[in-house]
């Protein structure tokens, strides 16, 4: 079921998902628990089928600290160039958020076919991480680098800032590793592209 809402992009499944949800859809032995339901949220604001007040209806529903945790995600998971800016300043400007809370923006920040708004913030990724890495406490630099590498925007623009930001400062070790694997990440998903063009899909 997860994997189905996941995948959900058509109208017919986005209406599935949406019925599941609010209770004028049922398959038979499948419980529609709270996090199922954070789930069913978060999936149709990544495809801009849920609004910032159906994300808030939820959160009336669940209003917990993990509540408020899958609310932050579901909003900066929205295909909207503003929700993109308003996590991102969360996350990098924000030093009262927990690690819990900046893990979640991350989360909803960084989704598979929105690569158009995630662009952007590749070259200001590794503009900021250095002073990241620098000011923020341990955990949360640790997330930062790992979850907000632009893993999503598959480019060649994206290893040749990888490779200059290697070559041009002493890293900590654990930065180099985290980005040797993203750029990795990066290659890996080019060359799936690449084959595929060439097999016509």
């Amino acid at each position: 079921a997860r994997t189905f809402i996941g995948a959900a992009k058509s109208g017919p499944h986005v209406a599935l998902a949406r019925g599941l949800l609010d209770g004028t859809e049922e398959v038979k032995g499948l419980a529609v628990d709270t996090d199922l339901r954070w789930h069913i949220v978060t999936c149709l604001a990544a495809v801009g089928a849920a609004d910032a007040g159906l994300i808030d209806a939820e959160f009336e529903r669940d209003a917990t600290d993990a509540g408020h945790r899958h609310a932050v995600a579901a909003r900066a998971a929205r295909p909207m160039a503003e929700a993109k800016s308003e996590a991102w300043e969360a996350i990098v400007r924000d030093t009262s958020l927990p690690t819990a809370t900046v893990s979640s923006l991350i989360k909803g920040f960084q989704q598979p076919a929105q690569e158009a708004l995630l662009e952007p913030y590749a070259a200001a990724y590794f503009d900021i991480l250095g002073a990241y890495w620098d000011e923020r406490d341990l955990e949360v630099a640790l997330a930062f680098t790992r979850g907000m590498y632009p893993h999503g925007v598959v480019h060649p623009r994206t290893l040749e800032l990888t490779d200059a930001y290697l070559d041009g400062r002493e890293a900590p070790g654990a930065v180099r590793r985290l980005l040797i694997e993203g750029r990795d990440q990066v290659q890996r998903a080019m060359r799936a592209r690449a084959r595929d063009a060439e097999a016509g899909l």
